[in-house]
């Protein structure tokens, strides 16, 4: 199935992928800027077809205007396997950390916890494939480029999954505005799984006990409540980053 994304990043960092999947690029006429060079070196080094067209032509084909002056096609995403997840484990070499989304259903949620993963250090994100957001142009765009280089695993069950992988060794760490836990006095640098839930509903009854552990951000109004999905995300990617960065300075 032929998908599309579009956004100079994006389109960029399919092109940089040796092996892309992408059928052709699409650059608006009159474009302008640095990357237009990269764009069209790397479209025929790698024998993608390239083409210009007016501006609302890219509109129509990326179904926003918003698009950069640049639009890609590409041949559906490639999701991956549980069972290549639990392959991937012992090659790591670092205690891994992975994300799990469960049930993120807003497009940009997804995206931007992705690009926060891939700048914390994850090394994968995790969807179940019912009832939750796939890759989407929209998705794509959010990300600007991190699910090229961030492994994507699809799963029919997301608790089964989360049980297979505690039984690897890893730690199950549910993000819950509930808790009483704090984020700050956990110990978050050995192998584990970051459980981000729902906009809504938050981590469903069946994920949530997979989980050792539920932590909650300090927040200091509670007028708030909790931050959306993304946030959440990345404020605690970032504080396992950095007693991850604290622990390797000590040694």
């Amino acid at each position: 199935m032929t998908q599309i994304i579009y956004g100079r990043h994006p389109v960029l960092a399919a092109l940089r992928q040796e092996g892309n999947s992408l059928e052709e690029v699409v650059i608006a006429q009159g474009a302008r800027g640095h990357w237009l060079g990269e764009v069209r070196r790397r479209a025929r080094a790698a024998g993608v077809r390239l083409r210009e067209l007016e501006r609302p032509a890219l509109d129509r084909i990326a179904g926003t205007p918003h698009h950069q002056g640049v639009v890609a096609r590409y041949v559906g995403f490639a999701y991956r396997s549980g069972d290549e997840l639990l392959d991937r484990l012992p090659t790591l070499g670092e205690p891994p950390l992975l994300v799990a989304a469960d049930g993120l259903t807003d497009p940009m949620n997804l995206g931007n916890l992705s690009r926060s993963a891939l700048a914390a250090g994850a090394h994968g994100l995790i969807i179940p494939r019912e009832r939750a957001a796939g890759v989407t142009p929209a998705v794509l765009k959010a990300a600007a480029g991190a699910l090229e280089y961030l492994p994507l695993y699809r799963v029919t069950n997301l608790a089964d999954c989360l049980l297979r992988l505690k039984e690897a060794g890893l730690t199950i760490v549910g993000a819950d505005s509930r808790a009483t836990p704090s984020l700050y006095d956990a110990d978050l640098t050995g192998p584990l799984v970051l459980v981000i839930g729902s906009e809504d509903k938050g981590l469903r009854p069946r994920v949530r006990r997979q989980c050792d552990l539920l932590l909650a951000i300090p927040m200091a109004r509670q007028e708030i409540g909790s931050l959306n999905a993304a946030a959440a995300g990345a404020v605690v990617l970032f504080e396992i980053r950095r007693q991850r960065l604290g622990k390797e300075l000590v040694r």
